[in-house]
């Protein structure tokens, strides 16, 4: 109710009033489109729930990350000394190994892990090199750094569980729809906050309107104390008649005093909360909206609202991500079953790295030495609980999910058909309230006259005047509910930022749009 209330309030201000800030002394004038963009753009509270939105995607960006390609590039160095014996006679007492890859990477939404790697490893022994401990002919066996390089493809699968990205895609798909209904939801804040920040508009419209009709009825009363007066020095009232009216002068001019410094508080709370300059003058309001929209129908309004509100929205992505996961339950009873394959071209040799890349005869890019290896790994659960319970929460999820769109589903076109029948009521009120107020005018006017003339008294003239006011502020409240509910259909079917031509793709701040 206290969503509804503001959202009310709100929207009276957007179609009842248009905000005319003064900068410098110098006057310009905002209709309801501009006034709406202009709460968008300068309310601080606003901002911020604009920057929240801008974050809306932010899981489903993060898990987008994972399918990026990515450098890889590592240095392993391993050196070992040994005693000198029998069993180090051949290996040396002292080797020394340095593997170096550097390679990319990627994880495609298939489930395909693609890898493409360059390595070497450089080996060094002592063996043999050191004529004090080597036995007589095996001098010739030792050897200098032996080189060497190899580039390779690898290539792995799932096959069963998350087959080609299965499960992998499900999770993206469900991500993107969480994003969305984070989305919409953010969206309707950001109408909320701009609904708090032009509250303050309106408000200060009120307090403007409420002196001015104090001004009004000061004026009045003076007129009729005056005529009062100059009656009573023709015999025709009494003294005291003329003591009431200067003690409803003095209530009047009360009222008056207090209205004002409401009316400035309310300007300096409207000033605030739109952020703007101190010297800001608020003059001339647009009118009142007093028609109905022309369009209006049930069913195409309600189908309308089913396209475009965002709950209505948000469930039907909730259902599609109760089915997703439902599925991704059943996938994850399946066996694990991922195959994975390296296949490449190395070479060796005793002059350095680099040679492994030139050499026409033995090089790598020869295809003379091949590299290949395959794997298969399966496993399979074995009464797990887990998934069970994974299965279980994913149907209790879809079930929940249903009850709530057939309970949104009556929702949503009761709300629909509520808001045209009340504004139906409400233009109807305010054409009548139209009606008493012209007449209440000409019977204060015939009123005033003939008090003139010495035929009423000034009681009856007071009443009159009462009776026109009250008249005049019913007419107002008429107006003010008439648009409050205006614009509750509006929101009713979500189309309150397309009335006023707002893109809701320009709610993303600034460098933040995509």
């Amino acid at each position: 109710m206290e969503r509804r209330s503001a959202i009310s309030v709100l929207f009276l201000t957007l179609s009842s009033l248009a905000l005319l800030a003064a900068e410098s002394d110098k006057n310009f004038e905002l209709n309801l489109k501009d006034a709406v963009r202009y709460a968008i753009d300068n309310n601080r509270d606003v901002m911020r729930a604009r920057l929240e939105l801008a974050k809306s995607d932010t899981e489903y960006l993060k898990n987008e990350g994972k399918y990026s390609w990515r450098a890889l590039a590592g240095t392993d160095i391993q050196q070992n000394r040994f005693p000198y014996n029998q069993n180090n006679l051949f290996t040396g007492t002292k080797t020394q190994t340095n593997n170096y890859s550097a390679g990319i990477d990627k994880l495609f939404t298939t489930g395909t892990y693609f890898k493409l790697e360059a390595k070497q490893t450089r080996f060094d022994s002592n063996a043999f090199e050191d004529p004090l401990k080597t036995p007589a002919g095996f001098g010739a066996l030792g050897i200098p750094p032996l080189f060497t390089d190899s580039i390779n493809v690898t290539i792995s699968q799932d096959l069963l569980k998350n087959a080609f990205g299965y499960k992998e895609r499900n999770v993206e798909t469900m991500l993107e729809n969480q994003s969305l209904i984070l989305k919409d939801q953010l969206e309707e804040q950001v109408s909320q906050k701009v609904i708090n920040a032009l509250v303050d508009y309106w408000n200060y419209n009120v307090k403007d309107s409420s002196y001015q009709t104090f001004e009004q009825l000061l004026k009045n009363t003076k007129t009729v104390r005056d005529l009062t007066i100059r009656k009573q020095g023709l015999g025709l009232s009494e003294s005291f008649e003329v003591n009431q009216w200067n003690a409803l002068l003095a209530q009047v001019e009360g009222q008056m005093a207090q209205a004002e410094a409401e009316r400035e508080e309310a300007k300096r709370k409207l000033i605030r909360s739109l952020n703007l300059p101190e010297t800001t003058v608020f003059s001339k309001t647009t009118p009142l909206s007093e028609e109905l929209p022309q369009n209006i129908n049930y069913e195409a309004d309600i189908n309308y609202a089913y396209l475009h509100r965002a709950d209505f929205k948000s469930i039907a992505r909730k259902k599609e991500n109760a089915e997703l996961a439902l599925k991704n339950a059943k996938n994850d009873a399946l066996p694990t079953l991922k195959a994975a394959g390296t296949y490449g071209y190395q070479a060796q040799n005793l002059q350095g790295g680099a040679t492994n890349y030139t050499e026409g005869k033995n090089g790598v890019f020869t295809g003379s030495y091949p590299v290949m290896q395959g794997s298969i790994d399966m496993s399979y659960p074995i009464g797990d609980t887990g998934v069970k319970a994974g299965l279980r929460d994913a149907e209790i999820q879809k079930r929940q999910v249903g009850l709530e769109e057939e309970d949104l589903t009556k929702s949503v076109a009761d709300d629909v058909r509520t808001r045209i029948d009340i504004l139906k009521a409400s233009y109807k009120v305010m054409e009548n309230a139209k009606k008493t107020e012209e007449e209440a005018k000409k019977y204060y006017a015939g009123v005033l006259r003939s008090f003139q003339q010495g035929r009423f008294n000034a009681l009856t003239v007071k009443n009159s005047l009462d009776t026109l006011v009250q008249d005049q502020l019913a007419l107002v409240r008429a107006k003010v509910d008439f648009n409050i509910n205006l614009h509750r259909y509006y929101v009713s079917k979500n189309a309150l930022f397309e009335e006023y031509g707002v893109d809701r793709s320009k709610l993303l701040p600034e460098g933040f749009q995509k």
